[in-house]
């Protein structure tokens, strides 16, 4: 216990304190003693995202994401909120929660200007697609499937990229025995 006691209550004698700390699970701990103490704003974020990326290397992305949403809320400018709400987003998709993925795109959508948006859109079908092609890699087709599915309902996705998200689910349906959803795909491919 006393070497996650939190008395802390700046960045640097956080970050000191870290640095003695061996072990990333009493670190967790030791960060979350510190949310237990009244903090500054900027102290609070930057203990939010030290968490997340401590969950995150241990794959743990539902507290990583979790971390992310409150540094979000605790970020002042809306530039850092759209990239905490996208980082959020990452680890949700990773997670495999596609819905809250789809709240936090939403929060970062609505701390954007129109050229972020187009950014921020482009980066979320890079988040799906990369997950996509690990699952097809590790072969679990049902879960790129549904990464696929949820792709191909975006409504910012190009022509070309709905044709390649087509034949790709078209392969995985007849890979996993869903021969009507392929036969169905490949009939709406030649109208």
């Amino acid at each position: 216990m006393g070497w996650t006691t939190a008395n802390e209550k700046s960045i640097p004698e956080i970050e000191a304190k870290l640095k003695s700390i061996g072990g990333d699970m009493l670190k967790i701990e030791y960060l979350e003693n510190c949310l237990k103490n009244v903090l500054p704003n900027d102290t609070r974020r930057f203990v939010h995202i030290k968490l997340a990326d401590l969950f995150s290397g241990k794959g743990m992305h539902s507290q990583a994401a979790q971390n992310l949403s409150a540094a979000a809320e605790c970020a002042v400018t809306y530039k850092d909120k759209a990239q905490l709400f996208m980082s959020e987003t990452l680890m949700w998709i990773k997670h495999g929660d596609y819905y809250k993925a789809d709240d936090s795109f939403k929060k970062a959508l609505a701390c954007s200007n129109s050229k972020e948006k187009e950014v921020l859109m482009k980066q979320l079908k890079e988040y799906y697609f990369e997950a996509a092609e690990k699952f097809e890699k590790a072969n679990k087709n049902n879960s790129a499937i549904k990464i696929y599915e949820k792709l191909g309902v975006l409504p910012f996705i190009t022509q070309e990229e709905k044709e390649k998200i087509n034949s790709r689910l078209i392969r995985l349906y007849n890979r996993v025995g869903k021969i009507r959803e392929a036969m169905a795909l490949e009939q709406a491919a030649k109208r």
